[in-house]
């Protein structure tokens, strides 16, 4: 059975292509066959894995619902060689009015679900990079999704319109209560007022964070201009090891029994 872990937050820029990314290395360097899927028509998650210019994106299934989207299956690169474990259906720029024109399809909710269903490489996990607006594409993730990832950062910004986005997410399910889990990124430990912050916020709002957190560094920005992730980038890191941890607690959170890192989670 293959397990669904969307990747959302209405606001950018707080790192959450590079969530899904490090998140998905990490699976896949513990033997989980993994596939990530960007739903982001600025498609940064496809360049990030060398996957940027393609014959077939997930476009090609919004277009036409009856498209076979094992035909948008890539292997995941860095720096030239396929990354063990790791595939990827990649975007493009046409995805946002493309998304918009499916709207006219009668069962288009089930556009990403139906397109799943018939993969012929059986995943452990699909990671899905929403884009931070709502529309058809990404409605259609919530409602495939096992898990929602809400990535925050330090700034209020960041848990500001949540409650709004799982209102969003509880009306395309037609349920009450689904499984998420806040991850805190790009956090400065030595900013203890920002710190305590922004766990007050949380904490003000009822929801659900992880323990293990990602600190801040240049070496995501270093990753990013070289086109190759972080895990593989700086493998010795600290921001390795946070994303182990991170990758750690959502196995646990989903209750999936399998390996996993042998690292401390820093608090």
């Amino acid at each position: 059975m293959t397990d669904i872990i969307g990747l959302a937050n209405s606001k950018g820029g707080v790192a959450k292509t590079t969530s899904c990314l490090a998140i998905g290395t990490c699976l896949a360097e513990l033997g989980y066959s993994t596939l990530l899927m960007d739903l982001d028509h600025q498609a940064n998650l496809s360049d990030d894995v060398e996957r940027g210019d393609e014959d077939y994106t997930i476009t090609d299934l919004f277009e036409d619902p009856k498209f076979d989207l094992n035909q948008c299956v890539y292997p995941a690169m860095s720096q030239g060689k396929e990354i063990p474990n790791l595939d990827v259906v990649p975007a493009d720029i046409t995805l946002a009015t493309t998304a918009r024109s499916a709207e006219r399809h009668i069962h288009r909710h089930q556009i990403l679900s139906d397109g799943i269903k018939k993969l012929k490489k059986n995943y452990d996990f699909i990671l899905i990079d929403c884009r931070p607006a709502i529309d058809l594409s990404i409605e259609c993730a919530f409602l495939v999704a096992d898990l929602l990832i809400v990535p925050v950062d330090m700034d209020r910004r960041a848990t500001k319109g949540i409650l709004d986005l799982f209102e969003t997410v509880k009306e395309v399910k037609r349920v009450e209560d689904f499984n998420y889990l806040l991850v805190k990124t790009k956090v400065d430990t030595r900013n203890k007022i920002m710190l305590r912050s922004t766990d007050d916020r949380i904490e003000q709002l009822g929801l659900k964070a992880a323990k293990a957190q990602a600190r801040t560094t240049e070496l995501y920005k270093q990753a990013t201009d070289n086109k190759v992730p972080v895990t593989h980038f700086a493998p010795n890191s600290r921001a390795h090891d946070d994303y182990k941890a991170i990758t750690n607690e959502i196995l646990d959170e989903m209750k999936i029994k399998g390996p996993r890192f042998e690292v401390e989670v820093v608090v």
